[in-house]
C-alpha cells in the first residue's frame, strides 16, 4: 500500500488522514515544527483526537537531509501540507522526491506576505503598496512618503490574523512596529523585519481554490466580518459561506485565479484572503493549505458537496477527472456560518454555558469550547488562535442561519455570561424580600386555562394544574397550554449551565400556540434578570409578549404555531 505524507495534519488539514484511507492509501503524519510550546502541543493533540483512526506520526528533524531520508524511506506517492507551518517543508520534500508539487524557488511568494505582493506587482495585477522595515522610524518614513495617515503593520509570516495591527494614526504605527519586534513568528523565530502596508478598507472575502497542472478551480467563497480591537488587532467575528454569487464576485474569483498564476502555483490548495473596495478586489494574503477553523469534512460536505482535502486528492490523483471538473458550476447546498467567540478581557471561566445555549439553536452543527465543568483561563481575544470557541451553523433555510448568527452576536455583546461564565454574572437579588411566586394569582392575572404546568421549588396540589419540581420535571410530558416557571431556592445552587438547562427544559413543555410565564420572583435570580429571561425565551424561539395594562412583574413568551 502506497504512503501519502501529510505535513502538519492539524486544523482542517486533519481531514487528510481519513481521505487518504478512503482512497486506499496509507496516511503518514509528519510534524514539521521544532520544539512546540504548551499551547501548540495542545493544538496538535486536539487535532489528533479528531482522527477516526491513528496514523503513523513522524517528527521532522532540524537537519533537513535527515528528514528527507526519513520520508524517502516510506516511498511516498504524495506529500501535502495540512497547515501553514507545513507548507515550506511539504513543498521542498515534494520537489526533492520528484513528486507533484510546486517549485521550491517560489516558496517566498507562497508564504511571505511581502513576496506575495511583489509577485502581484511583477505580474501587473493589483497589489497593496508595502515595505519591509526593521524599525518604527522606517515605517513612519514609508507612511510620510506615501501620504498615509493610517496603515497596516504585520509580520512577514503569520496565520489567523496573528500579529496584524490596523493603525488609525502614526503613533499607533510606531507602537505596533515596536510591539511586533518583540514577538516570534509562526515558526518560533524572532521577528526582525515587519511589513508596513497601505490600509485597504472594504469587505473581506475568502476564495478557496484547488490547482492541478497550473489550472485553478473554485471550491468555496466565504465572507468575513472582523472587528478592530482597542489594541489595534483585527479579530474574527464570524464567517459566512456564500451560497449564491453576487455582483462583483466573478471579478473576485477571476482575480483569485490571476493571483495563483502570479505566485506560480501549479498544484495544491489556496486559502486566499481578499478585500473588495471601490477599486475592486485586492489580495491580502494567500495561504497555500486547506482553510482553517478545524472544519469537519462532513460539515463542509453538507455545505458545498465536497471538502477541500478530498478535492485536492482528486486533483493530484486524477488529473483527467480534475480537468473535466473545471467547468463545474458553483452550487453550494446549504447556508452556513461560523461564529468565533470573542473574549472581551482576560478571564477565568468557571463554566461554559455556550454548550447549553448553542444547542438550542436550530442551525447549530458543532460547538468547540472548553469543557463545561472545567475552569479554564482565557486571554482576551486578539486573533483567531485566542478565540474563546467556535460555533458551526448550517441549515437548509438561510434565514435560520442568519437569525441564529445575529442572536449569538447579541449574546456575545450584551450577555457574555451566557457563553463563558466567570461566576460573576449571577446577580442575586439583594435587599427586600421579593416573595414567593403565587401560582394561583399568576393563573388568574394571566388568564391561564387548559393544561397548566406550574414548575417550582416544591410540589403543591390544586385541581386542574400539574405541578413539578426540578427533580420531577421529567414526569411532565410536553404539550401544555401554559407553563409557569417559578423556581427560586434552587437557583443559587446551580451552575450557570445547569440553571439555563433547567429553564430550557421547562420551556420545552409548552405546546405550539401555548405560553410560558416567568414571574419576577424567578427572573430576579437569573443572570441579567428580566432581560436574561427575555433572552432565554428568544433563544428557544418564543415571541415575547407585550405587557398588559395594570399587570406587572411577568415575562411572557408565546410559542408560535
Amino acid at each position: 500500500m502506497r504512503n501519502i505524507i501529510i505535513v502538519d495534519a492539524v486544523s482542517t488539514g486533519y481531514n487528510f488522514v481519513e481521505d487518504v484511507v478512503r482512497r486506499g492509501y496509507n496516511p503518514i503524519v509528519l510534524e514539521s515544527s521544532g520544539v512546540l510550546t504548551d499551547d501548540e502541543r495542545e493544538f496538535y493533540l486536539s487535532s489528533y483526537k479528531s482522527f477516526y483512526r491513528t496514523p503513523t506520526i513522524l517528527k521532522a528533524s532540524d537537519d533537513y537531509a535527515r528528514t528527507l531520508a526519513l520520508v524517502k524511506g516510506y516511498d511516498p506517492l504524495l506529500v501535502v501540507a495540512g497547515a501553514d507551518e507545513g507548507v515550506m517543508l511539504a513543498t521542498r520534500l515534494s520537489e526533492d522526491l520528484g513528486l507533484l508539487g510546486n517549485e521550491y524557488k517560489n516558496i517566498d511568494c507562497m508564504t511571505r506576505k511581502d513576496s506575495m505582493q511583489e509577485a502581484l506587482k511583477q505580474a501587473g495585477i493589483r497589489y497593496i503598496n508595502s515595505r519591509n522595515v526593521r524599525t518604527a522610524e522606517e515605517a513612519l518614513q514609508f507612511c510620510r512618503e506615501n501620504g498615509l495617515e493610517t496603515a497596516v503593520i504585520k509580520p512577514r509570516q503569520s496565520a489567523g490574523s496573528q500579529g496584524v495591527f490596523l493603525c488609525d494614526n502614526l503613533e499607533e504605527v510606531r507602537n505596533a512596529v515596536n510591539t511586533l519586534l518583540t514577538w516570534e513568528d509562526i515558526y518560533g523565530r524572532p521577528i526582525e523585519t515587519v511589513i508596513v502596508q497601505e490600509r485597504i478598507v472594504g469587505i473581506e472575502y475568502i476564495v478557496n481554490t484547488v490547482s492541478c497542472k497550473g489550472k485553478h478551480r473554485l471550491t468555496s467563497v466565504m465572507r468575513y466580518n472582523k472587528v478592530k480591537t482597542a489594541e489595534g488587532g483585527y479579530i474574527y467575528d464570524y464567517a459566512e459561506m456564500i451560497t449564491r454569487l453576487e455582483a462583483g464576485h466573478t471579478a473576485l474569483i477571476e482575480y483569485a485565479f490571476q493571483v495563483a498564476d502570479a505566485i506560480h502555483y501549479k498544484y495544491g490548495l489556496i486559502h486566499g484572503e481578499y478585500m473588495i473596495d471601490e477599486k475592486g478586489p485586492v489580495l491580502i494574503e494567500v495561504n497555500c493549505r486547506p482553510m482553517g477553523a478545524s472544519m469537519p469534512a462532513e460539515y463542509l460536505d453538507m455545505i458545498f458537496g465536497q471538502h477541500e482535502t478530498d478535492t485536492l486528492l482528486d486533483a493530484l490523483l486524477d488529473e483527467k477527472g480534475f480537468m473535466l471538473d473545471l467547468k463545474k458550476s458553483y452550487r453550494p447546498l446549504r447556508k452556513a456560518a461560523i461564529k468565533m467567540i470573542m473574549v472581551p478581557e482576560d478571564m477565568e471561566a468557571e463554566n461554559h454555558p455556550v454548550w447549553v445555549v448553542a444547542r438550542q439553536l436550530r442551525s447549530t452543527y458543532k460547538i468547540v469550547a472548553g469543557k463545561n465543568d472545567a475552569a479554564t483561563f482565557y486571554k482576551k481575544t486578539r486573533d483567531l488562535e485566542s478565540a474563546g470557541g467556535l460555533i458551526y451553523l448550517v441549515h437548509d433555510d438561510e434565514g435560520v442561519v442568519k437569525g441564529d448568527l445575529a442572536l449569538l452576536r447579541e449574546i456575545e455583546k450584551k450577555y457574555f455570561g451566557f457563553l463563558l461564565n466567570d461566576g460573576m454574572s449571577r446577580r442575586w437579588f439583594e435587599g427586600a424580600d421579593i416573595g414567593r411566586p403565587d401560582f394561583e394569582k399568576i393563573i388568574e392575572e394571566c388568564g391561564c386555562r387548559g393544561a397548566i404546568l406550574a414548575a417550582g421549588d416544591s410540589e403543591w396540589h390544586k385541581d386542574g394544574i400539574q405541578t413539578v419540581t426540578p427533580q420531577t420535571l421529567s414526569d411532565a410530558h410536553k404539550g401544555f397550554d401554559y407553563v409557569i416557571i417559578g423556581y427560586q431556592d434552587v437557583m443559587p445552587e446551580l451552575s450557570e449551565s445547569e440553571c439555563l438547562e433547567l429553564i430550557f427544559d421547562t420551556i420545552d413543555k409548552v405546546k405550539p400556540g401555548g405560553k410560558v410565564i416567568i414571574p419576577h420572583n424567578t427572573y430576579e435570580y437569573l443572570s441579567y434578570k428580566k432581560e436574561g429571561a427575555e433572552l432565554l425565551l428568544n433563544i428557544k424561539g418564543l415571541r415575547i409578549e407585550e405587557p398588559s395594562m395594570g399587570i406587572k412583574g411577568y415575562v411572557i413568551g408565546s410559542r408560535e404555531m
